[in-house]
């Protein structure tokens, strides 16, 4: 536990000296003042000045705006990753009680951790939807995946973090999938579930009383992310370890 400890006040050490670091950080907290007033007010205007109900949207935009949080802590941890490679710092862990592999699981659970608090946070601080908690906890749990997931990606391809910004930024592109399920009324719509994010808007709009399948868009997302997240350990254990 110490060592964990120890490496966490590392990475917040680490964090605060770059700036970069530190502005994927706080993001999400800047999404959330920011959308609270601004969600209302745009609704206002578009509601008296184009009669259009901006709130029937509100699923599919609290869907982009709790993905936003994995994907910034992801590319933090990622680029935590690169920066101990670089240093050779992984090499170390071989020789210490924690050990390559308790690195690893480190670096997957702790980043998927402090982003279900902080997309907890974001929704609930915006509050846009009316939500059941039981039923709000499983849609962030999968949610939280994305950021092991955005990881290892960078760890896995990216030489440096000029590379990872570069994929991080392609990554995003497959943020755009929730809009194809929720658009897209017959079963082409599937094709997205190829994006582990589709099946996070899913479950988020079902629950929400957008359509049923609740459970089974869960389990998809579930099964999705933990497929890529394997393959991805594997590739960085292949790599690093």
């Amino acid at each position: 536990m110490k060592r964990l400890l120890a490496l966490s006040f590392g990475d917040l050490k680490n964090i605060s000296r770059d700036s970069m670091l530190l502005i994927a950080l706080l993001v999400p907290f800047i999404l959330a003042f920011l959308m609270r007033p601004i969600l209302p007010f745009v609704r206002e205007v578009l509601h008296r000045e184009l009669s259009f109900e901006l709130s029937e949207y509100y699923g599919l935009i609290m869907s982009f705006l709790i993905l936003v949080t994995p994907m910034m802590i992801g590319m933090l941890s990622g680029f935590l990753i690169l920066d101990e490679r670089d240093e050779k710092i992984l090499f170390f862990y071989s020789v210490t009680p924690l050990s390559k592999s308790g690195y690893l699981l480190y670096r997957v659970t702790a980043p998927a951790i402090v982003t279900f608090v902080l997309s907890f946070f974001v929704f609930y601080y915006i509050g846009i939807l009316e939500y059941r908690i039981e039923l709000l906890i499983p849609v962030l749990m999968v949610c939280a995946l994305e950021t092991p997931m955005v990881a290892l990606f960078l760890a896995a391809f990216a030489s440096n973090k000029v590379e990872g910004l570069a994929l991080t930024k392609a990554f995003g592109i497959l943020l755009l999938s929730p809009a194809a399920g929720y658009f897209i009324r017959s079963e082409w719509q599937y094709l997205a579930g190829i994006t582990p994010a589709f099946w996070i808007s899913k479950a988020l709009i079902a629950g929400a009383g957008g359509g049923g399948g609740y459970w089974a868009f869960i389990a998809a997302g579930a099964v999705v992310h933990l497929l890529i997240i394997g393959m991805l350990i594997n590739r960085f254990k292949n790599i690093y370890i």
